[in-house]
């Protein structure tokens, strides 16, 4: 496991947040929006190793800008940050938990999301920039329910 402390974002997060994601291939529209609902992790200097965020619609949400720097992967820190959000999602009192992704499947699939058909995702949630702008057609949806 990599050494690292977690936070919740804040405002002042919001270009470090953006850049860390672009960095890492993802993007960074609609980030401004759900900043709080952000996790951040840090090194012991405080540089990003890792964030995940969740938005929330009614009572299902949206994780996020799950992003690990390229020395952090492997060492557990994704499930981390992944297991950080969706305890935050269940304390938040939501049902279920989607997701985008174009290459990481495998790996959502082992922290318990499935893939879902887009017309089966929450009317709501499809509102998203992620659905609407942010990722391809082509994403893979997948969906968790939160326990």
């Amino acid at each position: 496991m990599v050494a690292h402390r977690l936070r919740s974002a804040s405002a002042g997060d919001l270009s470090r947040v953006k850049s860390f994601l672009r960095e890492n291939g993802l993007p960074d529209l609609g980030v401004h929006a759900c900043l709080r609902n952000f996790v951040i992790a840090e090194d012991e200097i405080g540089s990003y190793v890792g964030v995940a965020g969740l938005e929330t619609y009614g009572n299902n949400g949206l994780l996020r800008s799950v992003a690990v720097s390229k020395d952090s992967r492997g060492k557990g820190l994704g499930r981390v940050l992944v297991n950080t959000v969706l305890t935050d999602a269940k304390a938040r009192g939501l049902s279920k938990v989607y997701l985008l992704t174009n290459d990481a499947s495998d790996y959502f699939e082992r922290l318990g999301f499935q893939i879902v058909d887009r017309a089966d995702v929450d009317t709501a949630v499809k509102t998203s920039v992620e659905f609407t702008e942010a990722c391809p057609e082509s994403a893979v949806v997948m969906r968790k329910t939160v326990d």
